[in-house]
């Protein structure tokens, strides 16, 4: 679900009074569980977060980001929510948005790739 507050940053960008860095490069990843809402400005859990391994937009209209965790980063989690955010210290901050999926604990084995594709229309 893409939230409120990337709509307000989008509706900023286009009438040209965004003068920060407010961009998604980072995803976030957690261990919260429940609805998405839009009115939420981070995950209900965070536990990590990771530049972007890859962007695309190469297609029109579309948006694609990659993010990869290795198997120690993620070695007892219990992933339930996934969301793109800004830059900023901690894995906390303002998201763009949000995912919530059913529980997928990994044991130090596997590793983690998450995509999310946004489309414009």
């Amino acid at each position: 679900m893409i939230l409120n507050w990337a709509k307000q940053q989008v509706a900023l960008v286009m009438v040209g009074s965004l003068i920060s860095n407010n961009y998604p490069t980072y995803f976030m990843i957690g261990s919260g569980s429940g609805t998405a809402l839009a009115t939420q400005t981070s995950l209900i859990s965070p536990t990590d977060r990771q530049l972007f391994t890859s962007t695309n937009g190469s297609t029109a209209y579309k948006v694609k980001w990659v993010g990869d965790w290795n198997s120690s980063e993620i070695s007892g989690l219990a992933f339930k929510e996934f969301g793109v955010c800004i830059s900023g210290a901690t894995t906390t901050g303002s998201i763009w948005s949000r995912t919530s999926l059913p529980s997928i604990t990994f044991d130090g084995t596997n590793e983690l790739r998450v995509e999310e594709n946004w489309e414009v229309y």
